[in-house]
Parts: C-alpha cells; structure tokens; sequence
C-alpha cells in the first residue's frame, strides 16, 4: 500500500430527500447514492433518481429495482468507457424491469425514469431515460442538462406548441421513453463535461415541477445540500404536492 495518495482538487456533499407528495398514496419514486469505492485508485461517485410508474406497487418496484440494477451494473463495467458503462447499466437495468413485468401469464405495465450521474477523474457523466431531470447550478445561473422525453416536449421541439402551452398541456406527462416497457432502449448519454467547483448538480423527479427554476436556484445556492433538498421538497408539497417528489443535490466544492 503506498503511502503517498493525490490530493483531491475538489469535495462532494450530498443531500436527498424523498415525499409521497399530497395527493398519491404512495411513493413510486426511488433515488440511489454510491460513494466512492475505497479499494480501487481511480475515485467514482454514482446518482441516481427513478421515477416508477405502474400503478399499486409497480412503480415502486420498478423504480427501486432500477436503481439496484443500475448500481451493480455500472460499478462492474470497468472494461468500458464511463459513457459506455452508464448506457450499457441503463439496458441491463431495462432487461431486468422488463423481465419482471413480463414474467407472469398476463404481463403488466411497469416501467420507470432513470437519471443517472457518475463523477469519474473529475469529471461529470449523464444518462438519463424519461422526464426526470438534471440541472446544472453556478453564480452564473441554471441550465437543464437532460431533455423530457415527452410527448409534449417532443410537439414544442417541433414548434407544435409554445413554451406556455407545454407547461400547461394536459398530457404533458406522457412520456415517449421509459425503462423497462420495452426489450430494447434508447439512453441519452452525455459524457465528461469537466468539473468546475463550486459547482452543483441536481436529479430530481417531475413532482419538482411546481417550484420554478429560479426558486431552486435560489434555494440551492443559500442552504446546504441536504438542508436545501428538505426546503424543495416542503415548497412543492405546499404547492399541492400533485406527484411524489425526490430531489438529491450533488454540491462540488474546493478542497
């Protein structure tokens, strides 16, 4: 064991919190975060936020079987590109959740969003599947680094619809990818976007919905991770709390 390690150039805190919401009875949302694996030289960080839907405890199941599926497979992939283990976790969690809704004589609906961050040699990689979100936040303000795969946002893409009527269009949810409806998936990958700490990251679900981009901001950027987490959570259940909600903050800082 050698006796001299690298310095880090930069620190994680993390905060997550998790609601049913006010009106589901009960939490089809799921989230996961894995820290760095001591017994290996190259550090790695994953997060994970799943969305499950499915009704009854399908979704449930769906979303947190994803979320392990997701874990295992990734961290045994060291023979890929941190891209290509994202992607390639993505299908093996997707055939485990397809299986599993497809096992019986007669087959359910099952399925759920995934979004996924991994921090590798510092730098940021991202998959992602479905409506749950990823934002990067700075001073210099918030960008969505995931695209809802909806079929609202697929008609505002194409100019169908205004940036106001997708927000309020009543089938804004529905989605045009998930994992685990179908055999074979379609992963949005985006890979090494360099760190720039302080910096932070935030996966959450679309029960967020109802608190703006600016209040997240503004939130995420005055409380601590876990402290902000808690405060979204509360500002989208005092707003109705339609959905469940799961937010999970990922703040870069110097070392």
């Amino acid at each position: 064991m050698s006796w001299w390690k690298p310095k880090r150039k930069y620190r994680v805190r993390v905060g997550a919190y998790t609601d049913v919401g006010q009106v589901r009875t009960q939490n089809e949302d799921a989230y996961g975060h894995y820290p760095e694996t001591p017994d290996r030289d190259v550090k790695e960080r994953l997060f994970i936020v799943a969305d499950g839907m499915g009704g009854h405890a399908r979704g449930e199941e769906a979303s947190h079987l994803a979320v392990s599926a997701l874990h295992e497979a990734f961290f045994a992939g060291q023979q890929w590109s941190v891209g290509e283990r994202l992607r390639r976790a993505f299908e093996a969690a997707n055939a485990r959740v397809y299986a599993l809704a497809t096992a019986g004589m007669a087959p359910e609906t099952m399925g759920t969003t995934c979004t996924a961050m991994a921090l590798v040699n510092g730098h940021v990689h991202m998959a992602h599947v479905g409506d749950s979100r990823a934002y990067r936040i700075d001073e210099s303000g918030m960008v969505q680094l995931t695209r809802d795969h909806t079929l609202v946002e697929e008609l505002r893409r194409q100019g169908v619809l205004t940036e106001d009527e997708a927000r309020t269009h009543p089938r804004r949810h529905a989605l045009t990818r998930a994992l685990g409806i179908q055999p074979q998936l379609e992963v949005d990958v985006l890979e090494a976007m360099p760190i720039e700490a302080p910096q932070q990251f935030l996966l959450c679900s679309d029960g967020l919905a109802p608190v703006t981009e600016d209040e997240i901001r503004q939130v995420m950027l005055a409380h601590p991770p876990q402290e902000a987490a808690e405060r979204l959570v509360q500002m989208a259940n005092e707003r109705g709390g339609p959905d469940n909600i799961t937010v999970l903050i990922v703040a870069i800082d110097k070392s």
